[in-house]
């Protein structure tokens, strides 16, 4: 496999391929300052630019180091800080920081940096009134940064800072050339040149389904990753390394998105960065309450790299997006070799960390209803942002004569699996939702689920929360807006 690192070609041997992209820079590379903090894809610090070739141009994201795999990235223009000093002169971005006194300790601000010029080079150029005016690009300023963490508190001067930047934003064509001082052309004809990289049998990366195909009759008890925001930490936390992956990522089938009739098909390596992206326009509740959600799965970094389908896949009881699946009847797409099948998401878990797909078998689409019922989704965590949840709650209902006559209750963290509230569903049918109460629907809940206590709630608070946020939403059926607290 070849990397593009900062302005030099590299080869990656099949050995590196599986080690921790963090790793990989600064012990074998030298380049020290992409920075281990958490090693858990926590806090930003390792935060790097990984360019690919996007719609006729060199997209930048910025990626967690410590929980990508260096095979997840062949093929990519890499971009650490340490390659963006043009001689003795500073980076805008640096020079920004500098001006704003945004850093302190300075543990931190190599990813802060990172993750800044990413935000810098993807925000279309419109300047504003005044680069002190902080207002106008803070949110967007916020939710780029959300995962870097300093632990000086330098926030303020951190996001005055970035919005000092706006009024000289490139972007498009011309945003490699600030990067590392290569041109466009440069960086496109590298990328574009390298059609058919090797594939050693511990880290493939195939690029079309018939690529796959082949890469599963060579590693049949290859473990699929795909964004790897997970399994990352089996390396760096557990320090365990599969012998073998495939890497779904760049498979170009499973990066399609397309709305048919009122059925959204997303393939299953769609991140979570471009679902929110192409959802953020459209007015269906579903849609709302996707726009509601997705900002809450981790952080940008985290959402430039996780995928739907491997947030399905991992059957992990706490996964962001099953509950709102399970509410809206989302159906799977699952392939073998040439053999598909279509099964709902409810029947796809059969266990913790288990479901119904057979080796070598993945998840190919995700077919997601576009609905206009009474849509609403609640992740309840610690933190608003970058958190995991201690559980998940989706409703989606219709009224009829005031009546409930349709209801789908989706729940994550209160079983061994997200599941359907079923027998609370059951019981909603006919009731007129002004008038139920709520210790009747915690009464009802209970029978449906046996949620365990942990560190982030016990079990009774996390029936609690869910009987609450049901009885407020419930209480609020007049409101066509996607309801819940924040």
């Amino acid at each position: 496999m070849q990397i593009l690192l900062n302005n030099q070609s590299l080869n990656i041997t099949e050995q590196q391929c599986r080690q921790p992209l963090l790793n990989w820079l600064r012990e074998q590379q030298e380049l020290p300052a992409t920075k281990e903090g958490c090693g858990a894809g926590d806090c930003g610090a390792c935060t790097v630019l990984v360019g690919r070739w996007q719609a006729g141009k060199i997209h930048y994201a910025a990626v967690n180091a410590c929980i990508a795999l260096l095979g997840s990235v062949s093929q990519c223009h890499l971009v650490t800080l340490d390659g963006i000093n043009q001689g003795d002169t500073l980076q805008p971005v640096q020079q920004a920081l500098v001006d704003f006194h945004g850093s302190q300790c300075g543990f931190c601000t190599p990813g802060i940096v990172m993750a800044m010029m990413a935000w810098w080079l993807n925000t279309p150029a419109n300047p504003m009134q005044s680069p002190s005016d902080l207002s106008r690009h803070r949110h967007d300023i916020e939710e780029a940064l959300s995962g870097n963490l300093c632990r000086c508190t330098g926030y303020h001067p951190i996001l005055k800072a970035a919005a000092s930047l706006a009024p000289f934003t490139l972007g498009g064509e011309a945003c490699e050339s600030t990067v590392v001082g290569l041109s466009t052309r440069e960086v496109t004809t590298y990328l574009s040149s390298i059609d058919e990289p090797a594939k050693p049998l511990s880290y493939q990366q195939p690029l079309t389904e018939q690529q796959l195909a082949l890469a599963i009759d060579a590693a049949p008890e290859a473990t699929f990753i795909s964004g790897g925001t997970d399994l990352g930490l089996e390396v760096t936390q557990q320090l365990y390394t599969r012998e073998a992956y495939i890497d779904l990522s760049q498979v170009t089938q499973l990066q399609q998105i397309k709305r048919q009739d009122d059925v959204l098909h997303i393939g299953s390596a769609v991140t979570y960065s471009q679902l929110q992206d192409y959802i953020q326009t459209d007015v269906a509740q579903s849609s709302r309450a996707w726009q509601k959600l997705l900002p809450l799965i981790g952080s940008r970094q985290v959402r430039n790299k996780g995928t739907l389908g491997g947030n399905i896949a991992n059957a992990s009881p706490i996964a962001d997006t099953p509950p709102l699946l399970l509410a809206l009847q989302a159906q799977l797409i699952l392939q073998a070799g040439t053999q598909t099948r279509q099964l709902p998401i409810a029947e796809f878990y059969t266990g913790y960390r288990q479901s119904v797909l057979a080796p070598g078998e993945y998840i190919r689409d995700i077919l997601v209803p576009i609905s206009d019922q009474q849509v609403h989704i609640e992740k309840i965590s610690k933190r608003y942002e970058d958190d995991i949840s201690a559980a998940c709650i989706a409703l989606v209902y219709e009224l009829v004569d005031d009546q409930i006559s349709q209801c789908r209750i989706g729940l994550g963290g209160m079983a061994a699996t997200p599941v359907l509230a079923k027998h609370l569903q059951a019981a909603l049918l006919g009731k007129v939702p002004t008038e139920l109460d709520g210790e009747q629907i915690l009464a009802w809940l209970r029978e449906d689920v046996t949620p365990m206590s942990d560190v982030r709630a016990s079990a009774d608070y996390r029936l609690q929360v869910c009987a609450n946020m049901l009885t407020h939403w419930f209480t609020q059926t007049q409101s066509n807006q996607v309801g819940g607290l924040t």
